[in-house]
């Protein structure tokens, strides 16, 4: 039965609530200060987006993952393309999963949890949809493996690995935001 826990959506209290606010606001000044080129972004809105997750799971984490990514994609001027919502989604479930309702985390449940996230969101999907939407053909695996587009991703994702990994960490077992979080929903 702890398995449906997961799925199950949490009451917010107004303390609850107005920290996931504060929590999406930050994710969307943290996505301004992205660094790199269209094919090769690096951010932190993981830190956001994990903690989101850790503390309103995947039922809180979806929705709210498609408004940020709606309302970055609103202010930020470019076409949306729906898939890449998606592949956002996937990350947030992902997180949601792995995180939700787990006080403390190990160094090898975020490393796990990191790795496929970049796997699976990052390096296959993102790249994937980044050739389709740029006109790069990368339609079998042999051409995809000499293409520049994915060995920037992978590149990129091998870079972030280690720093997703210690950062999260680092943040997602500090004691004073898991006073926080208690504070919002346990008082």
């Amino acid at each position: 039965m702890k398995t449906l826990e997961y799925f199950k959506l949490p009451k917010l209290r107004v303390q609850a609530l107005a920290l996931l606010g504060v929590l999406m606001a930050l994710d969307i000044i943290i996505s301004r200060f992205t660094v790199g080129t269209a094919f090769l972004q690096i951010s932190f809105t993981f830190i956001t987006g994990g903690l989101i997750a850790k503390w309103y799971g995947p039922l809180w984490g979806i929705p709210v993952a498609f408004l940020i990514d709606f309302l970055t994609n609103l202010m930020s001027g470019q076409p949306y393309i729906i898939a890449f919502t998606l592949v956002k989604l996937l990350s947030a479930l992902i997180f949601g999963i792995a995180y939700y309702q787990r006080e403390k985390l190990s160094w090898t449940w975020i490393t796990v949890t990191v790795f496929l996230q970049l796997l699976l969101a990052n390096v296959i999907l993102n790249t994937y949809l980044l050739s389709v939407y740029n006109f790069i053909p990368v339609h079998s695996l042999a051409v995809a493996i000499s293409s520049p587009i994915v060995w920037a991703r992978v590149l990129k994702s091998a870079i972030m690995w280690p720093i997703e990994v210690v950062l999260s960490y680092i943040i997602f077992n500090n004691k004073n935001l898991e006073q926080l979080r208690k504070d919002a929903f346990e008082r």
